[in-house]
């Protein structure tokens, strides 16, 4: 081993210590900073992939719209894109909002379809079991799904009954009839694990949806589930194109919540930046330490030059140890970024509530999801700061000469 390495390694982790006072605090602080970066880049990777995640699962890969208008000849375009190549499954789909009575308390869901003859439903709720106390296969036209979270706010169970009252029925009262609810029956309880869902929607079998819309045959979008999601805005382009040739238009899930899905990225770019703003403080300090110890071992620093030293091997005995400092740092970051995170929810129940979490962010757990592009990213840059942050005080000790050292008090 080189000497200057050797010195490099001993002022850091001398014998018989584990690591010296200057060298523990240091990598402490390096390790926080690599922590807060890393940490907070996978929270808002997982942030943005679970509710891309959870937005595909619940409003389908691909949707047809007509303009806020009812789609007529619905029939004919879903069979034309079953026959398409990538195309998995294709429902005709109502959407709309109701009232709905339960012991003469309204409220507002969104009420959707969910085609029960054809069994053909774009979204994946019987695939992935999201009715919960309940079987999907139970629902018919006498009957509903609700939300779990809007049917415990409500205090509605699988068994109750409910009233529902469309839009439509303004329509009896122009003419002077007397409008009838619906009464259906509670036979289960939606669970998406996504608070905006879980929280405001109900199904409805398609025929019965129509009739309380007055659709008939019509429908208020199409949506196609692909067999690979991920080509979705091909797919989405191609129809507008050559498909719908501009009668209709055809959005993703991508593009349809492209707003919100931006404000999470901006929120991972602005925290990150703020985060880095506490290693580059850290750089400082170790700076600062090292020049520090560069004054306190002037006279070594001149004996080892009268001994032969040359300028830059004294020189490398401080930026290795800012190196060091920051991989050691950056290790400990990693791994107090994991052990942290295992513990997430303990900690989000403790500091904010699982409510807060919910209500903003519409998740039940904090989404956690590691990139490793993201952990070589803040190891890296902290790794370079701290062998920066060694420069000046290594420019220092080089320019330091034997005869001049060696007098220093």
């Amino acid at each position: 081993m080189k000497w200057w390495l050797y010195i490099a390694f001993k002022q850091l982790f001398p014998t018989g210590k584990i690591m010296s006072f200057f060298a523990g605090v240091s990598v402490l602080g390096v390790a926080l900073g690599v922590l807060g970066l890393y940490g907070t880049q996978s929270v808002m990777n997982g942030f943005h992939e679970q509710i891309g995640i959870k937005l595909r699962d619940t409003s389908g890969d691909v949707i047809i719209r007509n303009g806020g208008r009812a789609i007529r000849g619905g029939k004919e375009i879903v069979e034309k894109l079953k026959a398409m190549p990538g195309v998995d499954k294709v429902e005709e789909c109502g959407k709309g909002p109701v009232m709905m009575l339960f012991e003469n308390v309204p409220s507002f869901p969104m009420l959707r379809s969910y085609d029960t003859v054809s069994d053909e439903c774009a979204i994946p709720i019987k695939e992935k079991g999201f009715v919960k106390m309940g079987d999907i296969d139970s629902l018919d036209d006498s009957s509903i799904i609700l939300g779990m979270r809007f049917a415990g706010a409500r205090g509605i169970g699988v068994g109750d009954f409910v009233e529902i009252y469309s839009p439509t029925l303004l329509d009896k009262i122009r003419a002077d009839e007397v409008p009838m609810p619906v009464r259906l029956e509670v036979v289960g309880l939606l669970n998406t694990d996504f608070s905006d869902v879980d929280s405001n929607v109900a199904l409805v079998s398609l025929r019965r949806f129509r009739e309380l819309y007055n659709l008939g045959d019509m429908s208020h979008e199409i949506v196609v589930r692909l067999k690979n999601g991920d080509g979705a805005s091909a797919f989405a382009n191609f129809l507008n194109g050559d498909f719908l040739k501009g009668r209709m238009g055809a959005y993703t899930w991508l593009s349809s919540n492209e707003n919100f899905l931006r404000v999470i990225k901006t929120e991972k770019v602005m925290m990150s930046l703020i985060i880095l703003l506490i290693i580059i403080v850290a750089s400082f300090s170790i700076c600062v330490s090292l020049y520090t110890s560069v004054l306190r071992k002037t006279r070594e620093i001149g004996l080892v030059a009268a001994m032969g030293g040359r300028g830059w091997q004294i020189a490398m005995t401080y930026c290795v140890q800012g190196f060091l400092i920051g991989v050691c740092g950056s290790a400990l970051g990693l791994v107090l970024t994991r052990l942290i995170l295992d513990f997430r929810d303990s900690i989000v129940d403790f500091i904010l509530g699982r409510e807060t979490l919910t209500e903003f962010y519409f998740f039940t757990r904090l989404p956690v999801k590691y990139d490793l592009y993201d952990a070589v990213s803040a190891c890296v840059f902290a790794t370079v700061l701290c062998t920066l942050a060694g420069l000046f005080p290594a420019w220092r000790a080089s320019r330091l000469k034997a005869s001049e050292a060696m007098r220093n008090e």
